[in-house]
């Protein structure tokens, strides 16, 4: 899976048109993929289900990871240019892009293919093409040392022939780009494009999970597809089944009418768990492999932390969530009313802030990653112990809303025509 600090808000199950506005509204409050918790609605499920594994992923075989940065230079030491990749940036950075260890992937701006950058230089590494493609959604996933992405192609009629559409999944090299396999699935004949926008959702070291679905209201229903990482075989499809995460063992997806969450064995997709949650239209977002948040838009239910290989409650959460981050190791970070650290693998709350016993405030989170928060405090940009939410560092030099252990990335608002990198210092 990718090393992006802030993992990608999937939003499931609800008009283009408010998932938009809902983006927005989260980026304005949180400038990376947002979490938001508060300690006094927060109680514990009776049984906490295994903490998630770490959710790191080499891209070009380099040297051994640094571990987590504490300070960065305050002026990018360099970029990506967007201008021949014009990728609207609607949310957040992780939205569109995905960071490896040493190269950043990104969908072309036309849906056209994928595109690597050097995060040394900022300069294109590789690139490569889909034939026939017209659309994807999302960002490309890593998935070990393959990059995945998926596209809609479309091959034009001749003569009596009426052409067909068909979603296409593909592999990379993710450090070269060469084309590892090529699997197309989902055929539908004709002019129309009926079968919807593709998108990987999750992939892994063995599995890449696919969901098909139409923008707004349809009566397609959505589909997703679970392919074997090595090989690009479908080990299975289900047209009424819109994925959202992945675990080694269970993928876990809405059905269509969005209130009722299911969990399909990798295996073979035969059913391990169901979940109905009350209320309207939902929201769900991935939070490492293990666990999944359920969220209404509309409706009153509780704000849910679900044990993706079994559907269990693991939090409940207070009306003022709106979303957790995982740091890809042991711990989410929240905010919301308060920024709040919570060990995944107990429910337990490990700090919260703002506190007034100790005069601390409350920061503006940014990102997490391996132990480490990334925040804007008081008159400076700090960093923050996931666990214990005491201060590390103060002055670091810049903020960044992607992390891995060597650089920080940071869509350049100002312009909107590129993504700054800055050089780990420390």
């Amino acid at each position: 899976m990718d090393r992006t600090v802030c993992h990608s808000v999937v939003l499931m199950k609800i008009p283009k048109v408010y998932v938009r506005l809902l983006k927005r509204a989260l980026a304005i409050a949180v400038v990376c993929a947002l979490a938001a918790c508060s300690h006094p609605g927060m109680s514990s499920a009776k049984k906490a289900p295994h903490g998630a594994s770490s959710n790191s992923a080499a891209d070009s075989g380099g040297s051994g990871p640094a571990g987590p940065p504490q300070k960065f230079e305050s002026q990018p030491s360099a970029s990506i240019d967007m201008q021949d990749n014009p990728v609207e940036v609607s949310g957040t950075l992780s939205d569109v892009l995905t960071l490896g260890d040493t190269l950043a992937y990104l969908y072309d701006g036309d849906g056209s293919g994928i595109t690597a950058y050097r995060l040394d230089t900022g300069d294109a590494a590789w690139h490569t093409s889909v034939p026939d493609s017209d659309g994807q959604s999302g960002t490309p996933r890593l998935a070990g040392t393959a990059v995945v992405g998926a596209f809609a192609t479309s091959t034009e009629g001749a003569g009596t022939s009426a052409g067909h559409h068909a979603i296409t999944v593909v592999a990379y090299n993710a450090a070269t780009g060469r084309q590892r396999w090529s699997t197309d699935f989902a055929r539908a004949n004709g002019t129309d494009q009926t079968l919807g926008t593709p998108r990987v959702v999750a992939a892994d070291n063995a599995h890449v999970l696919v969901s098909v679905a139409e923008e707004g209201y349809s009566e397609t229903l959505p589909m997703s597809a679970l392919l074997d990482v090595r090989t690009g075989s479908v080990i299975w499809t289900d047209r009424d089944f819109d994925g959202v995460n992945l675990t080694k063992t269970v993928a876990v997806g809405a059905t269509q009418g969005g209130n009722t969450f299911v969990g399909k064995a990798v295996s073979d997709g035969h059913q391990v768990w169901s979940r109905t949650v009350p209320g309207g239209e939902l929201l769900t977002e991935p939070l490492g492999p293990g666990l999944t948040k359920v969220d209404a838009i509309t409706g009153d239910p509780d704000n849910l932390l679900l044990y993706s290989a079994t559907g269990k409650s693991k939090l409940t959460l207070d009306s003022s969530v709106s979303g957790c981050l995982y740091d890809g190791q042991a711990t989410l970070v929240c905010t919301g009313d308060d920024v709040v650290g919570v060990d995944v693998s107990t429910a337990r709350v490990l700090w919260y802030l703002p506190d007034r016993a100790t005069n601390r405030a409350k920061p503006d989170v940014y990102c997490a990653w391996h132990g480490v928060v990334y925040a804007a405090g008081t008159n400076s940009l700090v960093t923050l112990d996931a666990r214990t939410g005491k201060d590390l560092h103060t002055h670091i030099g810049a903020a960044p809303v992607m992390v891995n252990d060597r650089y920080g990335l940071k869509y350049d608002d100002s312009t909107g025509e590129r993504v700054n990198i800055y050089r780990a210092t420390g």
